[in-house]
């Protein structure tokens, strides 16, 4: 690769929108490269398991879904070295951020540590509803670094509920005791990810 500074930046590019929504127009600019060299460095990434991408459920009948696919690198420590955040505080949005890339790395890797065949992805509607992580038809996922998670923030499953194309719904968050919000689970983190190794989520 010869203009290793024009990687360097699309790397600082793809690390400060890690997590979001995957525009080669407007990343391809913010880099300073052709979108065609963008889409190329991306692929670079994925072939490489630097990085991945998260599709988008799109399969909702009552509310139109956005289609584009949401972009990741393979490790939070990673993400934060190349923005050089520093320290990430408590309640801050750029922890929010963090929770939910570890939470959903470990997601991932259970799945693919035990060979399941369900697809990962993530539903936004055009009208602002999001679920985090929707995995096959059997769970979706709303990760939210809150220690009291309201009804609130079960917006976006509620609304996928209404789809009747996922099974079983949950929250992951700080709250320090599990409990059951109109039939939606809130988990503590620690709980979630023990339940998840101990193959009793799937």
């Amino acid at each position: 690769m010869r203009r290793i500074d024009q990687f360097a930046r699309f790397l600082d590019v793809m690390a400060s929108s890690n997590g979001e929504e995957l525009s080669y127009q407007g990343l391809a600019s913010d880099a300073g490269v052709p979108v065609r060299t963008l889409q190329n460095y991306v692929q670079l990434l994925e072939d490489t398991l630097l990085g991945f991408l998260v599709p988008a459920f799109g399969s909702t009948k009552k509310r139109k879904a956005i289609t584009r696919p949401k972009f990741f690198l393979f490790d939070v420590g990673v993400v934060g070295s190349l923005t050089e955040r520093g320290e990430i505080r408590s309640k801050s949005e750029l922890f929010g951020r963090a929770f939910e890339h570890f939470l959903f790395l470990e997601l991932r890797a259970y799945l693919a540590y035990r060979r399941r065949s369900e697809r990962l992805q993530y539903w936004r509607s055009t009208s602002g509803f999001e679920v985090d992580r929707v995995v096959g038809d059997r769970l979706a996922l709303q990760f939210k670094a809150s220690s009291l998670v309201s009804e609130r923030d079960m917006k976006g499953l509620g609304a996928l509920r209404e789809e009747g194309m996922v099974k079983e719904f949950a929250v992951v968050s700080l709250d320090p005791t599990f409990r059951t919000v109109n039939g939606t689970k809130v988990f503590p983190w620690k709980k979630f990810l023990s339940e998840l190794w101990a193959d009793r989520l799937f």
